[in-house]
């Protein structure tokens, strides 16, 4: 899976499930053997949306200072 793949299904549990996605990532991670192909997938999606809610933090705290 491509790294923009990887990004683009960490964007839909952003959407979709907003801080809360990195939990749900994990969760899925833990449903796979660690080593395992779909282990490392959900090890890259959880990172994809970590990256996202520490990117989209600043934002929103510059937002409510006003």
């Amino acid at each position: 899976m491509t790294d923009q793949e990887v990004d683009e299904l960490a964007a839909i549990l952003v959407n979709e499930h907003g801080n809360a996605a990195r939990e749900v990532a994990e969760e899925r991670r833990s449903l796979h053997e660690s080593g395992s192909d779909g282990f490392r997938l959900w090890t890259r999606i959880a990172a994809a949306v970590d990256r996202m809610l520490r990117l989209d933090q600043p934002a929103n705290a510059h937002q409510h200072s006003r």
